[in-house]
């Protein structure tokens, strides 16, 4: 009995190491990628960025905002922390966690389209995997823990949150051993163009009319954001990036969100540059689909947002 006890002792001690062992590969690898979903958060925590003009948004401002020209048309360090597929809630996690690590900007621009702001992001597994090499920051898990379920076992056994992610499994080994380019690579300071082909999605052909969610503590959210960036002396322009015009059709209020983002302009006194009606929201050869910008498109609104900021900087 003593040897067997002895033996087990001995092949769990041995699984513990490998386990530990493949844990800090994939993290480590997974750290030093420019994959999308990791690459910002990997970003954010090595520090330095210190942009003097920040963009904060979901997917819309990803693909939409170009980094590449802010930086050349206005002279300065920018950084987009647009956030695929989460809404207010998730991005000011994210952005608090950039503050964390780095300085103030100077510029904010908050893209406050009418698809998904002011909403709260639900009990889903999208993506949850984004933040499994930050297991150890108790700040950032903490934030997420609930929403995106991360357990205990996720926090402290080790290899156990990579257990079903296979490709995130297979791409923190392939880094952590030199692999360089990787199929969602190619992120430039937050910013990936969108290269693929114009799909009007299944919402264009439909009847169907959609009421848009306006959650209250979304609401509470942004107004609390513009309040506190104001006192700290930085510049805030809520920003409309083009969506495809014939989308706007498909949902009842956009009047109404619209309003809220009217209403917090007014209180602090902040300018909204709107693109709704845009020459490029009209052309659908802009987009990837009707609401995100392709490479092309991005470009164009990027350079009118360039020339309509610099504007606002010389009145």
């Amino acid at each position: 009995m003593k040897r067997f006890v002895c033996r087990f002792v001995i092949w769990i001690a041995i699984a513990l190491a490998l386990a530990i062992a493949a844990d800090y590969m994939i993290t480590a690898g997974l750290v030093k990628t420019d994959i999308r979903k990791y690459s910002t958060w990997n970003d954010i925590f090595k520090g330095g960025l210190d942009a003097d003009l920040l963009v904060l948004g979901s997917s819309q401002a990803w693909c939409g905002y170009n980094t590449y020209i802010f930086d050349s048309v206005l002279n300065l360090n920018s950084y987009n922390l647009g956030f695929d597929g989460h809404p207010i809630d998730f991005q000011l996690i994210r952005y608090s966690t950039y503050r964390r690590f780095n300085k103030k900007p100077q510029t904010l621009l908050i893209n406050t389209v009418f698809v998904g702001t002011l909403d709260v992001t639900a009990h889903v597994q999208y993506e949850r995997e984004q933040f499994f090499p930050y297991i150890c920051d108790d700040s950032l898990i903490s934030a997420v823990a609930d929403v995106k379920k991360i357990t205990g076992f996720d926090r402290h056994l080790p290899l156990y949150r990579y257990f079903g992610y296979r490709e995130d499994f297979e791409n923190g080994i392939s880094s952590f051993f030199g692999e360089k380019d990787f199929f969602y690579g190619g992120m430039h300071k937050g910013y990936k163009c969108k290269l693929d082909h114009w799909d009007r999605g299944p919402l264009l052909p439909l009847d169907t009319i959609i009421t848009l969610p306006i959650h209250v503590n979304a609401v509470h959210m942004l107004d609390s954001l513009v309040d506190v960036s104001c006192r700290e002396g930085i510049n805030v322009v809520f920003v409309k990036s083009p969506i495809y015009y014939p989308l706007r059709a498909k949902f009842s209020n956009i009047g109404q969100i619209d309003s809220v983002y009217q209403a917090i302009s007014q209180k602090y006194n902040i300018p909204i540059l709107d693109y709704s009606f845009s020459g490029i929201s009209m052309d659908s050869s802009c987009f990837v689909n009707p609401t995100h910008l392709n490479c092309f498109g991005a470009e164009s609104f990027t350079l009118k947002l360039c020339h309509d900021l610099d504007s606002i900087a010389h009145r």
